[in-house]
């Protein structure tokens, strides 16, 4: 059902390329404007872009995440593996950097409406089914998405939002670097992750800005595709790794992304940094206290060959945007994806919330329309949102040194999830 004429996104990444699936059948226009080109054929369609610094480095889409991806793009788990992503065996937990065995103080992963709904989703940290890469995902996504009718893509940057004469709505875009100066539509949907200036501009219209909530834990990342010898690992073995412990805060996994290759990722919190050079890499793994996976590691990477440049990104921790705290804003505006949460990247839940949210976008907008959705999406998106950032801040906390913040200030602890919206506020949705 069409209840929309022009849909404009701001930012292409993931989040972005998910809410224009979302809005596709709702809208006779969707157009996605980002700074980068978004290929769709030819070699630079499965390269990194300059927009996703963090591409390079390991990536892993949870069950959840496919699942919803799928629901967006039915299919996309065939496109793929054609495209050469890694059908998954394992399906056990995945490692994470705490000092506690196992997350000792963290929520439950699959209890809760993240894992029993009417919808038997799946649980938050349950694996996916394949190993891949960024730049594979996003590049096979892109293709679908721009293949849809009425969407489009625009290269520019968007530097600030058009509005009613009373300014109470949101009426397009304004652009810079494009070949138009302006996008006119009937939403905006902010897309446009940690680059976002949405809350400035809306604070500019006279509106409230939103409260932030967030951790500073200090996450580096360097990672390295490898060709490993013929044999490389155990019999039966996919992917080795070691979380990081008392004696350690590295984080190390070896792991298939696809093209007979594998990726090589250390990350560090608390501001330390792992080697940036595959030299450095390799004598961490050697010097690993833990023998037993040095040794398992150390046999894997003999002889290993080098593909390409190693990747290095860093990230703060979490941050989230209370959107669905705010009583008064302009309509016309929604915010997805990293707009709304930031999830420290450790734990791999980014790209599945985001597709939560498209989801989310695409039933509210099915079953109550267009009307009043800038007022009612917030408080949809922060019940889904709660579940995922109660896990990823308990897990921050762990981390030595962890700071937690509001509004930019440190603080002792952070507001418990399920709080976070005003009395009479709360949606009463679950995780689909």
């Amino acid at each position: 059902m069409t209840t929309l004429e022009h849909s404009i996104v701001m930012g292409g990444s993931m989040a972005g390329l998910l809410a224009a699936a979302a809005l596709a059948p709702h809208s006779a226009r969707v157009t996605i404007i980002d700074r980068d080109p978004l290929p769709v054929d030819g070699p630079d369609a499965f390269a990194p872009r300059r927009g996703v610094p963090q591409g390079g480095t390991v990536h892993r889409l949870l069950a959840l995440g496919e699942a919803r991806m799928e629901e967006l793009l039915p299919g996309l788990r065939e496109e793929l593996l054609a495209a050469g992503a890694v059908p998954r065996a394992a399906r056990e937990a995945d490692p994470v950097p705490d000092e506690a065995t196992p997350n000792e103080g963290a929520p439950a992963a699959a209890d809760g409406p993240l894992g029993t709904d009417e919808h038997d989703a799946p649980g938050i940290d349950e694996p996916g089914t394949l190993w891949l890469t960024r730049p594979v995902l996003e590049g096979v996504v892109r293709r679908r998405v721009l293949a849809l009718p009425g969407v489009e893509a625009v290269q520019g940057a968007v530097g600030g939002l058009l509005t009613s004469d009373d300014k109470r709505t949101v009426t397009g875009v304004q652009l810079r670097g494009g070949e138009v100066d302006e996008l006119r539509g009937d939403l905006v949907v902010d897309a446009a992750g940690r680059s976002s200036r949405a809350a400035t501009w809306v604070e500019g219209l006279g509106f409230e800005r939103p409260r932030t909530l967030g951790t500073r834990v200090h996450v580096a990342y360097t990672s390295q595709r490898l060709r490993l010898r013929e044999g490389a690992l155990p019999e039966g073995t996919e992917s080795l790794g070691q979380p990081a412990t008392g004696n350690s805060p590295f984080t190390i996994d070896l792991e298939p992304c696809g093209a007979d290759e594998h990726i090589l990722s250390i990350a560090g919190t608390a501001r330390h940094q792992p080697p940036t050079d595959l030299e450095g890499l390799l004598d961490m793994v050697a010097l690993l206290p833990e023998r037993e996976t040095a040794d398992a590691l150390d046999s894997a990477l003999e002889g290993a060959e080098p593909v390409g440049e190693p990747s290095v990104a860093k990230a703060a921790g979490a941050h989230r945007q209370l959107w669905e705290e705010t009583t008064d804003g302009p309509a016309g505006l929604v915010h997805i994806g990293d707009s709304a949460a930031m999830f420290t990247p450790l734990y791999g839940q980014g790209m599945t919330m985001a597709a939560v949210g498209a989801v989310a976008l695409r039933e509210t907008l099915a079953e109550d329309g267009a009307e009043g959705l800038a007022a009612r999406f917030p408080r949809l998106l922060g019940a889904l949102l709660d579940r995922a950032w109660e896990i990823t801040t308990s897990r921050d906390a762990q981390i030595p040194g962890a700071e937690m913040l509001v509004d930019g200030a440190v603080v002792e602890e952070l507001p418990a999830a399920g709080s976070l919206v005003g009395a009479g506020q709360s949606t009463g949705e679950t995780l689909r």
